[in-house]
């Protein structure tokens, strides 16, 4: 039949004489249309690390990546089942994306872009709701939010919460940061510092909301928070190094997705990523913008007098760090340590394959095929931890949580 009538119409060609006992070859045949069924997801693009990225020559091809971030019906903002973004222009106007645009969807919607405050955005959109997924496909069932507390009654603290407000641009200030009273994610604006390294100009506008480290950090602490309303009573010095910790490691983990950036990184140290690298980093633009040679944190080392070294691991820290980022920091550096060392055990026959038995990489540049491989094992590695790290989660005491009964759990 597909030869011999008109896809239009059914109908046969004028030169064709067809006869059916069931149907007058002079009458149109009725077809089944298919069912248009929902797709699984949409795609938007994103920064992989930052807007600092894409004014260096050798990093600019990399920074953008396109994340596939569930399907759901969206409404303008965006709007949806677990995010609400709210945004405005200056003056008050409302300034709302619609993400179902027709022809948004048919080019993964806005190109990253920092002067364009519907990117922004979409940016925090993707990111957040990448995050949750992570989440759920590690726990098995959905992500909730923090209960609010009834303004009528001190006493009612469990009036739900459908939708997380997102607000891309709430502060002008170098601060981002989830508030548990009203359930929502504030992002900053700040000016760079006079001081902040050259790929940044002095006085230059920076957005938290296109980082895509603190956007995951701070999504994360919102998660958490749903789960473990207690971990906020800073109980014992671990609760609240604990959150900022387990932050931290999710938007760390989170970096591996990005194949792109993965394999650039992994091209560069020669497959040693426990070198120093942006893998290991968090927050890179912002830590230069504040005056910063580096990056806001890093997790296995740092740079002292213009030297990376690599942290040597000190079990007394933890008598003197008190504070929630330098505390949490070695929790970090400890489930990064395991990270890595998973990931040497994995790649350790690739590279005796490639030398010959030696395992000792010859100099210069590694082969391209050995650079993909070697980005494979770090993904899934990053994947496995992430969720043993997340399904922890389910293992711990409601309240006062400590490291140790986190590794435990772990």
């Amino acid at each position: 039949l597909a030869g011999r009538y008109s896809v239009v119409t059914g109908t046969p060609p004028k030169s064709t004489r067809v006869t059916s006992d069931v149907v007058p070859a002079d009458e149109p045949v009725a077809y089944a249309q298919p069912a248009v069924r929902t797709p699984p997801y949409r795609r938007l693009r994103v920064y992989a690390v930052d807007p600092s990225l894409s004014t260096r020559l050798d990093t600019a091809d990399i920074n953008s990546a396109t994340l596939d971030v569930r399907w759901e019906k969206l409404e303008p903002g965006p709007r949806g089942e677990y995010l609400k973004v709210t945004d405005e222009l200056v003056g008050g106007q409302p300034n709302e994306l619609d993400l179902d645009d027709p022809r948004l969807l048919a080019q993964d919607g806005w190109a990253p872009a920092e002067g364009n405050p519907q990117f922004h955005q979409q940016m925090v959109y993707a990111v957040a709701m990448t995050t949750i997924e992570h989440f759920e496909r590690a726990l098995g069932r959905p992500v909730l939010w923090r209960h609010r507390k009834n303004a009528e009654d001190p006493l009612d603290d469990a009036l739900y919460v459908g939708q997380l407000e997102v607000r891309p641009h709430a502060l002008r200030q170098a601060n981002a940061f989830y508030s548990p009273e009203e359930v929502a994610l504030q992002f900053g604006y700040f000016d760079a510092d006079a001081t902040s390294a050259g790929e940044l100009v002095p006085g230059s506008r920076v957005y938290t909301c296109l980082s895509h480290d603190i956007v995951a950090h701070e999504t994360t602490h919102a998660i958490l928070d749903g789960m473990h309303r207690r971990y906020n009573e800073p109980t014992n010095a671990d609760v609240l190094a604990f959150h900022e910790a387990f932050a931290d490691i999710v938007a760390l983990m989170q970096h591996f997705t990005m194949r792109d950036f993965l394999e650039m990184e992994i091209a560069r140290t020669r497959g040693d990523i426990e070198a120093e690298s942006m893998l290991g980093s968090l927050a890179v633009q912002f830590g230069r913008a504040t005056g910063g040679r580096g990056a806001l944190r890093e997790a296995i080392g740092s740079v002292e007098n213009g030297v990376w070294k690599r942290f040597t691991p000190d079990p007394t820290e933890l008598d003197r760090r008190l504070t929630p980022h330098s505390r949490g920091a070695i929790l970090v550096a400890a489930v990064f340590d395991a990270f890595l060392a998973i990931y040497k055990a994995r790649t350790q026959d690739l590279l005796r394959i490639y030398t010959g038995g030696t395992g000792v990489l010859p100099t210069g540049a590694i082969h391209p095929d050995l650079v993909r491989r070697l980005a494979d094992e770090a993904s899934k590695s990053a994947d496995h931890v992430l969720g043993m790290c997340i399904r922890a989660l389910d293992y711990v005491p409601p309240v006062d949580v400590t490291f140790f009964e986190y590794l435990r759990g772990l």
